[in-house]
């Protein structure tokens, strides 16, 4: 019992050290952070505005300290305006085709399924069922992680 008592002890003065050399730390993390929103701003402006320039064959670039550029983020299912997906689940039991896009025993839509079969709805399917498929552009930084070796 002596043991566990003392490791506990041991665990909690670690514990408050660490505590203690994180908040050292904490001020100048955090202007950093704030810096460095700001900075890769100013770069995602400029590579907008620049963007035929920049990035005439691909959607980014590479560098000494990081890779750049713009990418798409996975496709995903929404409903269409003013459609709720209670109504998609009703549009989709009603359409001979969309049975396959509802899941049971409590009917939601097979989001997975239409996402796969995506390429195959046509927009005229899309817009009786209530539904769309989105996919946005980021821009994204990723250094390199050997330039964050000291």
């Amino acid at each position: 019992m002596r043991k566990r008592v003392l490791h506990t002890r041991a665990v909690a003065a670690r514990d408050a050290a660490l505590t203690q050399l994180e908040q050292s730390h904490q001020a100048e993390i955090a202007t950093l952070a704030g810096e460095i929103v700001e900075l890769e701003a100013g770069i995602e402006d400029f590579c907008t505005a620049n963007r035929p320039a920049l990035f005439p064959a691909r959607k980014s670039r590479e560098t000494n300290l990081a890779e750049f550029g713009f990418e798409l983020t996975p496709p995903r299912v929404e409903t269409v305006r003013k459609v709720n997906w209670k109504e998609v689940v009703g549009r989709l039991g009603r359409l001979p085709w969309g049975a396959s896009y509802v899941r049971h025993p409590e009917p939601q839509p097979d989001k997975q399924a239409l996402l796969g079969d995506r390429e195959r709805l046509s927009p005229d399917q899309c817009a009786a069922a209530g539904i769309q498929f989105r996919q946005d552009e980021l821009f994204f930084i990723r250094p390199k992680v050997e330039t964050a070796r000291i």
